[in-house]
C-alpha cells in the first residue's frame, strides 16, 4: 500500500493544472487512461494496410471539406441558371448548418457503434445528397439537398480526425495532425479553383457529380480495410456486449435537438435579414431572440446530464465549459473558422462581380490566401515539433497577429474595376496566420482533452470552426446585402434592382457609367464584410490569453 496520502479530486485537478501550466505534463497526465500513450505499438495497424487507410481517410476528409468551398466560384453561374441570387448565401449556410450541427452527434454515436460503421454511413449520405444536388431544378431544391449533404459531410469530417488519433501512437500525433491541417487547407485552396474550372468549361452540376465516383470506391475500401472497431476506440469494449436499447439510452437526443435548434434559429434569422427583412421585423428579431432560450436550455441540459445523471452521455459535456484552456481553444476555433470561411467564400465573388473576371480566374487569384494556409500549417508544425518544441499557444498568438494585419489591410483595398494588386500581399499575411492557428489548435486537442472527451472534443473543435464560418457568413451577408440594396435605389430603377440582386450578370446590361458605379458599390459592400472580420480576427488575441498554457507536443 502506498504511504502517500490520498489526493482529493479537486487537489488532483489543481496539481494537473499546475503541471500543464509549466509544460511538464504530457497527454498521459492530461488523460491518464490514454491508451495510445502507453500501449505496445504492435497493436497498431502498420504497413500497406495503414497506407491504404490513410489514403482513403485523407480523400474522405478532402472531399467533404472541398464542398464547403468549391461552390464559391460557381455561385454566380448557379444563380444565373436557377435564379435566386439573394438566396445564394444559403448554398453555403445550408451545408454548414447540418455539417456542424450534427458532427458531435455522429461522433458520440460512433463511440457506441464503432467508427467504421458511422463513417461509411456518413459517406453514403454525402454521396447520395451530392447526386441529388446535381439534379436540382430550382434554387430551393438545391438548398434542401445541401442540408442533407452537410449532414453526411460533417459526420465524415469529425470521424476521420478521430480515427487518425486512434490509428497511430501518440508520438505521431503532430505529424498526422499537421497532415490533416494541410489537407483541409488544400481542399479550401483547390475548391474554388476546381469550381471555377468546371463552371468555365462545363456545367456547374459537375461540381457535385464528381463526388459520386470518388466516394463510392473510397467507402468500400474503408469498409474492407478498417476493423469493425479499432482496439483503442470506446466501442471496442462494448460491441456485442451492449444491447441496442442500452446504446440508444446513452445517446443525448434532447441535447442534439436543442443544439441544432439553436444554430438553425440564429442563422435563419441572420439570413432573413440578408434577404431584406428589417432587423426589427418579427421574422428576424423573433428568430434571433428565440435562439437565446434554446441555447440556454441546451447548456442547462448539458450541465444536468453531466453532473446529475449517468445516462445519456451529453453531446457537449459540461466539464468542457469549466476548463478555461478548453473553452479558450474552442472559442479560438470558432473565430478562426469565421475569418477563413468568409475570405474563401466572398473574395472570389468579389473578383467576379466587381472586377469582371471569370470564375476560374477568380479562384486562381485566391491562391495567395489559400496556398499560404498549408504553408502556415507546415511552419507552425515545424516550430512545435523537432528540436524547437515551441508551445502551440505562442504559434497561435503569432498567427493571430499576422491574420489581423492581413485582414485589416484587405478591408481597405480599392473598389474600382481595376484589380488592386496590393491585396495579394495582404492575402499572404492572412493566409499564413490562419494556417499557423489551424495547425496549433488541431495539435493541442488531444493534449487538452481527457480520453473520455476526445470524440466530442474533436468534434466540438470541428463543429465550432464550421459554426464560426456559418455565423460570420450570415452576419457579413446580412450587413452587406441591405447596404447594396439601399444604395442601388438611387442608381437604377426599382425593377432593375430586383434583377441585379437576382442575377448579377444583368450589371452588364447597364450603361457603362452606371455599371461602373454599381460595381464600385459592390466593392464597398465586400470591404464592409472584411471590416466586420477585423473584430473576429482581433478577438483571437485575448482568447489566446484565456487558453494560455506552456504545454508542448511530446515529440
Amino acid at each position: 500500500m502506498s504511504s502517500f496520502p490520498a489526493m482529493s479530486k479537486e487537489n488532483s485537478k489543481e496539481a494537473s493544472d499546475v503541471e500543464l501550466e509549466q509544460g511538464t505534463v504530457g497527454a498521459q497526465a492530461t488523460h491518464s487512461d490514454d491508451d495510445n500513450g502507453a500501449a505496445d505499438e504492435s497493436l497498431f495497424i502498420t504497413g500497406r494496410k495503414l497506407y491504404l487507410i490513410n489514403a482513403c481517410l485523407m480523400i474522405s476528409l478532402f472531399v467533404v471539406q472541398l464542398d464547403s468551398s468549391i461552390i464559391s466560384t460557381s455561385i454566380v453561374d448557379i444563380t444565373d441558371n436557377l435564379g435566386g441570387y439573394e438566396k445564394s448565401s444559403w448554398l453555403f449556410t445550408a451545408y454548414l448548418i447540418t455539417f456542424c450541427g450534427l458532427s458531435m452527434i455522429w461522433a458520440k454515436l460512433s463511440d457506441l457503434t464503432g467508427r467504421r460503421m458511422i463513417l461509411v454511413v456518413c459517406l453514403a449520405i454525402f454521396t447520395i445528397a451530392s447526386a441529388l444536388c446535381a439534379a436540382a431544378q430550382t434554387i430551393d431544391q438545391l438548398i434542401m439537398f445541401r442540408w442533407l449533404q452537410g449532414a453526411g459531410g460533417g459526420g465524415a469530417y469529425a470521424l476521420v480526425q478521430l480515427i487518425f488519433m486512434e490509428l497511430v501512437p501518440r508520438r505521431k500525433y503532430p505529424a498526422y495532425m499537421s497532415m490533416v491541417a494541410a489537407a483541409l487547407a488544400l481542399s479550401l485552396v483547390l475548391g474554388p479553383l476546381l469550381g471555377g474550372g468546371i463552371t468555365l468549361h462545363g456545367s456547374w452540376r459537375w461540381i457535385f457529380i464528381i463526388n459520386v465516383p470518388i466516394c463510392v470506391p473510397t467507402s468500400l475500401a474503408l469498409w474492407f480495410t478498417l476493423p469493425k472497431a479499432l482496439w483503442n476506440e470506446p466501442a471496442a469494449q462494448s460491441l456485442g456486449k451492449t444491447s441496442l436499447s442500452a446504446s440508444l439510452r446513452r445517446l443525448d437526443i434532447l441535447g442534439a435537438v436543442l443544439m441544432v435548434a439553436t444554430i438553425v434559429l440564429l442563422t435563419t434569422g441572420l439570413q432573413e435579414a440578408a434577404q431584406g427583412h428589417a432587423w426589427t421585423s418579427g421574422v428576424v428579431l423573433g428568430l434571433i431572440i428565440s435562439s437565446v432560450p434554446a441555447g440556454v436550455a441546451f447548456f442547462a441540459w448539458q450541465w444536468f446530464a453531466t453532473t446529475r445523471r449517468t445516462e445519456p452521455e451529453p453531446v457537449f459535456p459540461w466539464r468542457l465549459c469549466t476548463s478555461r484552456r478548453r473553452m479558450g481553444m474552442i472559442i479560438n476555433t470558432f473565430l478562426a473558422g469565421a475569418v477563413q470561411f468568409v475570405i474563401v467564400a466572398q473574395v472570389p465573388q468579389r473578383f467576379v462581380t466587381v472586377n469582371s473576371v471569370s470564375p476560374l480566374s477568380a479562384a486562381a487569384r485566391l491562391l495567395t490566401f489559400g496556398a499560404m494556409i498549408p504553408i502556415g500549417s507546415v511552419i507552425g508544425s515545424a516550430f512545435m515539433g523537432g528540436k524547437l518544441r515551441i508551445a502551440p499557444c505562442y504559434i497561435v498568438l503569432a498567427g493571430a497577429v499576422l491574420e489581423l494585419i492581413g485582414v485589416a489591410l484587405l478591408s481597405q483595398i480599392s473598389t474600382s474595376h481595376e484589380i488592386d494588386q496590393s491585396q495579394y500581399g495582404f492575402q499572404v499575411l492572412a493566409g499564413l496566420g490562419t494556417g499557423m492557428i489551424n495547425a496549433s489548435l488541431i495539435i493541442l486537442t488531444p493534449y487538452l482533452m481527457e480520453k473520455r472527451d476526445l470524440a466530442v472534443g474533436t468534434a466540438a473543435n470541428m463543429q465550432f470552426r464550421i459554426l464560426g464560418g456559418l455565423v460570420a457568413l450570415s452576419i457579413v451577408v446580412s450587413v452587406s446585402t441591405p447596404y447594396v440594396r439601399s444604395r442601388l435605389d438611387g442608381l437604377v430603377p426599382p425593377e432593375q434592382v430586383l434583377l441585379i440582386l437576382e442575377r448579377t450578370e444583368t450589371i452588364n446590361d447597364l450603361s457603362a457609367d452606371v455599371a461602373r458605379q454599381v460595381r464600385i458599390l459592390f466593392g464597398e459592400s465586400y470591404n464592409l464584410q472584411v471590416k466586420v472580420m477585423i473584430a473576429f480576427a482581433a478577438a483571437k488575441i485575448p482568447t489566446t490569453a484565456l487558453m494560455w498554457t506552456n504545454q508542448k507536443s511530446d515529440v
